[in-house]
Order: structure tokens, then C-alpha cells, then sequence
């Protein structure tokens, strides 16, 4: 019994040293191939370092800065609805198993909702979705 314990605690202990040693590859590895010195040898050396500190995606420059600060109000609506939706993801489980789990489960989730409800209610009181 005590010997398949420890060698199902194996894998776990496995798997952690898989993901440390992959961190640590992966943050070593740039240190020893990494340029030492930028130091403009040739001219492609040098179109490299004008061009390094520009944003690039897709192959394009960007017609707009980098830097482009958002409303508020996005960033508000955005945590309200990442809120609601983890709420949505409590449900599920919870309806799915309803049946078996009992009453004390339903009071529960009623609490939790009341508790989600207030927290919706605050930011209707503070003009949180209002858009001005």
C-alpha cells in the first residue's frame, strides 16, 4: 500500500521536474546564444539595431503608436463580464449535479448569487456602467 503511494506521487514529482528543468533550459539557452555586444560591425548589424525598437507584427508597422491608452469603461465592462461568466461556470456543475448534492448545496448558491448581486449592485450604485 505505502509503495503505490509513493509511486503514484511519482508522476507528480515527474511532471514539476520536466517543468523546472524546461524553465530553466529555455532561460539559460538565451544567455549563452544571445550577442554579447551590439556594437555596429556590418550594415546589416546596423539596419538591425534601428529596426529592433519598433513594434512589428505581422510583417507591417503599426500606423499607430504603441502606447494607445483605452477608456476605463472598457476596462470596467471587460471585469464585469469576466465576473459573470466565471459565475456561469460555478452554475454548470452545480445544475448539472443538482439532484444528488442536497438543499444545504442550493443555500449555497443562493448565497453565492446574493453575493454577485451586490457586487452588480455596487457598480450600478457608482455609475460603474454608465457610459459618459
Amino acid at each position: 500500500m505505502l509503495i503505490q503511494m509513493n509511486f503514484a506521487y511519482f508522476f507528480i514529482f515527474f511532471v514539476t521536474f520536466v517543468a523546472v528543468v524546461f524553465a530553466l533550459v529555455n532561460l539559460i539557452i538565451p544567455l549563452i546564444l544571445a550577442p554579447k555586444d551590439w556594437e555596429e560591425k556590418d550594415q546589416r548589424l546596423r539596419m538591425f539595431k534601428f529596426w529592433r525598437n519598433f513594434p512589428y507584427e505581422s510583417g507591417e508597422i503599426n500606423p499607430i503608436p504603441a502606447r494607445f491608452q483605452y477608456n476605463i469603461h472598457y476596462y470596467m465592462y471587460a471585469i464585469l463580464f469576466v465576473i459573470f461568466d466565471i459565475e456561469v461556470l460555478f452554475f454548470i456543475p452545480w445544475v448539472v449535479t443538482l439532484q444528488q448534492i442536497g438543499w444545504i448545496t442550493l443555500v449555497e448558491m443562493i448565497i453565492f448569487v446574493l453575493i454577485l448581486l451586490v457586487g452588480l449592485y455596487y457598480a450600478i450604485a457608482k455609475d460603474g456602467l454608465k457610459w459618459r
